[in-house]
């Protein structure tokens, strides 16, 4: 059976517009070779709008609050295994700009510490020309997009 998971993921740039991405890992993968890189964000919990759970993911994975948030920008659905589970998610953008750059991770659960291997500010440039698997894969175009409303 397909779980259903539905998530925020925030496009959130730094005063030079490059976007923030975290290095994860499939707990499930044995070999421990799959990388990817994928904006913040996370799941909404029951009973909360997608702005509160934006702002929520991002206070918890970058220790910053009371970012204006923008959106939502965005939708995307896809099916993947969440660490062996089949699951079918569909996730809402938003976007944000923030005046700092190291970001605090003392918020980060268990599990995110185990599947995240590092994080980084990318430029469009770099972005563009990467070989890295990038989530959304249509990143570029949307920080393209996001640059003029944050």
């Amino acid at each position: 059976m397909t779980r259903l998971r539905v998530a925020v993921r925030v496009v959130l740039l730094d005063p030079s517009s490059r976007v923030l991405l975290f290095e994860g890992r499939d707990l499930a993968d044995q070999s421990d070779t799959v990388r990817y890189w994928f904006t913040a964000g996370g799941a909404v919990e029951e009973g909360e709008s997608f702005a509160a759970a934006a702002e929520r993911e991002l206070r918890e994975e970058t220790g910053w609050s009371g970012l204006a948030l923008v959106g939502p920008i965005g939708r995307r659905e896809f099916d993947y295994l969440d660490h062996g589970v089949p699951t079918h998610q569909v996730e809402h953008f938003y976007a944000a700009r923030t005046q700092q750059v190291d970001l605090d991770d003392s918020g980060w659960t268990d599990h995110e510490r185990a599947m995240t291997t590092a994080w980084r500010w990318w430029s469009h440039d770099e972005l563009a020309t990467t070989d890295a698997q990038i989530y959304p894969e249509d990143l570029v175009d949307l920080m393209t997009r996001v640059a003029g409303l944050v």
